[in-house]
Formats: structure tokens, sequence, C-alpha cells
């Protein structure tokens, strides 16, 4: 393994970790584990298209055609680059294959000649035809659903989902629920053409704004939208991970979790978050023990707004946290979160 400092890639500066051999070959197993493991519902990035993503860039789908693996060493998932590879490959694959010729005659020719050229053909046909079909993770996509249309109330109702893979690193899903009055139906959140939907132009730059923060406060300036009534709104985050002993050389792993992984390379924690905020939760409520870790500094201000939010529109915030570790450290990780108070899903692999 051999650390980059500060390389930069489309989301900033990042710093990173190159792995190869045996140290790839692991990272990706316990990763697909743990998108397994970690029963992701549709609160989160679909894990199907997850895990397929993450498998596509493994040296047993693209055979040695890429040397190593870019690691994020803030999120512990892969570098923007990564996943913006096989994106592109995936693009490509249909064409590349067309280009290649039939596999037929590429076998024969690596099966008659020593010349590497001839079975690096036959390798590139092979990735690129097992990645063809692959349905892959988005990076940036907003889906909009017509729920309903209410002609008496002249409103619509909408459900609008958006995955992201976010400036550090995790993967975010946004799903918001929204009613939105007949005379701002085309220049606010949604636009309506007979029984189809699709956001605005204005609204997806909204929500790629706030995508890094918390869902209350996204909630809360959706609201100023004229004409928009936000019923429920949530943000399920996918990441980040962290590594025990330098299997991720140069990764900062906060408390408690340095404690929990040690110095042991074998060990890992990932962690899994969900904030909701909607009208039709009972009360407020703090499940999630490592919130602190990564919630932006708060001004007293801002939390008075908050409070103030919360009364005047009349919705309530639950915040959770599920985990997948390595085997045996789903007791320890129980007393930390037994010692502040939340009870919280943790999974094993």
């Amino acid at each position: 393994m051999s650390l980059e400092g500060d390389q930069r890639d489309q989301t900033g500066a990042i710093r990173s970790v190159a792995l190869t051999g045996e140290a790839e070959k692991s990272y990706l197993q316990r990763m697909l584990g743990t998108i397994r493991a970690a029963r992701l519902n549709d609160q989160y990035c679909e894990a199907r298209r997850l895990g397929a993503h993450m498998r596509a860039m493994s040296p047993e789908v693209h055979r040695g055609l890429y040397d190593g693996l870019q690691v994020n060493l803030e999120s512990g998932l892969p570098t923007y680059r990564e996943w913006t590879r096989v994106q592109t490959d995936v693009s490509i694959a249909v064409e590349q294959l067309k280009q290649l010729g039939e596999r037929r005659a590429l076998a024969k020719r690596a099966a008659e000649s020593d010349h590497e050229i001839h079975q690096q053909r036959l390798d590139r046909y092979d990735y690129f035809d097992e990645i063809a079909d692959v349905r892959l993770a988005p990076l940036g996509a907003m889906d909009v659903a017509l729920r309903r249309v209410d002609e008496s109330r002249q409103e619509a109702a909408f459900f609008i989902n958006f995955d992201k893979l976010d400036v550090t690193g995790i993967f975010v899903r946004f799903r918001i629920a929204l009613t939105q009055r007949n005379q701002v139906w085309s220049s606010s959140a949604v636009r309506l053409d007979e029984d189809t939907a699709s956001y605005t132009d204005e609204f997806k730059s909204m929500i790629y704004r706030f995508s890094s923060l918390d869902a209350e406060f996204t909630l809360t300036k959706l609201a100023t939208l004229p004409g928009v009534d936000v019923q429920r709104l949530s943000r399920g985050t996918v990441g980040p991970v962290y590594f025990g002993g330098d299997f991720l050389e140069g990764q900062e792993v906060p408390e408690p979790f340095a404690d929990l992984v040690g110095d042991d390379p074998t060990k890992f924690v990932a962690l899994f978050g969900l904030e909701q905020a909607a009208s039709d939760i009972n009360e407020s409520r703090n499940n999630d023990p490592v919130g602190g870790l990564f919630e932006a500094e708060i001004s007293r201000a801002m939390r008075a707004n908050y409070a103030r939010a919360r009364e005047t529109m009349g919705y309530r915030v639950f915040k959770d946290r599920k985990f997948v570790v390595s085997r045996g450290l789903e007791g320890p990780l129980r007393e930390i979160c037994a010692a502040m108070n939340t009870q919280n899903i943790i999974y094993s692999i």
C-alpha cells in the first residue's frame, strides 16, 4: 500500500491510499459482505447496485486491466475516481465489444500466440461482456414520482428520491414527500405535465447544496419554497467505514472506534446513519450514539431556529444509526451504545 496525500478529484481535496494484491482483494470482499449484511431498506442507496458497482472494481472482474484500488481515507469507501471509472466503462461496454470482435477469434489467437496483447484483448472482452448490463449505484440522480392529484384543492403530491456520492465520500439518499399547489407547479420544486412529473433545475440545485447537511436543516429550507408543504424527509447515509491497524495506512479513526478496532487490520466498523424529519413522528428522539462526530458546528442561533421551526411547522426529528462490524466487535460496540443510552442494530460478519 502507498499513501497519496492531497490527491484531488471532482469532489475536492481528498487523501487516499492505494490497495493492491491481497489487501485489495480483502478490502472488496469485506465491503461486499458489509453491504449485504447491512440489510439496507429504501431509505438508503440501493444495496444491490452499490454491491454490483464495487464488485466491478475487483481484479476478478476487470482481470488485471487496472492496477490497484484507491480508497478515500475519510470515508473508507472507494474514491470518486473509482466509482466514475466503472461508470464510464459500463457506458462504453457495448461499443468496446463491437470493436473487439468475436470472442471465439480472440480466444483462438490467445491460445496460439505467446504475445501478451492477445490475452489482454481477450481479458478486455470478458471484462466488458461481464459489466455491460450491470446496474450501477447512481452518483448523482433524482427521481420524481407523482403520488396523487387533488383537483378540489388544486394540489399534487410527489415523492422524490435523490442519490448522491457526497463530497466526503459517503453515499447519501434523500427521500422527500411533499405537496405543491397548482399555481406554482411550473416554478417551484416539481414540474407537472399531465400525469408525469419532473424536478425543476432550481429544486435539484437546492437539494445538491443541502445534501451534505442534516435532514432538519434541509426540511426547513425546502419549506421556504412557495406553495410547497413537506410532509416527510429522510437522509440515509452509507459510510464511513473504519479499519484497524494500518490496513488503510493514514486513516484517522475517531473515538470510540479507534479503541474498538485497535491495531488489528482484520477489524472494521461500518456506519449507516438515518435522519428523519416528519409531522407523523410521535416525538423527537436521538438514537445515534456518535452523531456528534459528523454534525457540522451548529450555532446557538441555529438551534433556536430549529426549535421554533419544530413548533411552528409541527414536525419532529428522529436520528438513528446501525452498524456492521467484524466478528467479535458486536459485544463491545453494544456496550458503547448502551453507555450513550442508545439501542442500535449491530450486524457482524
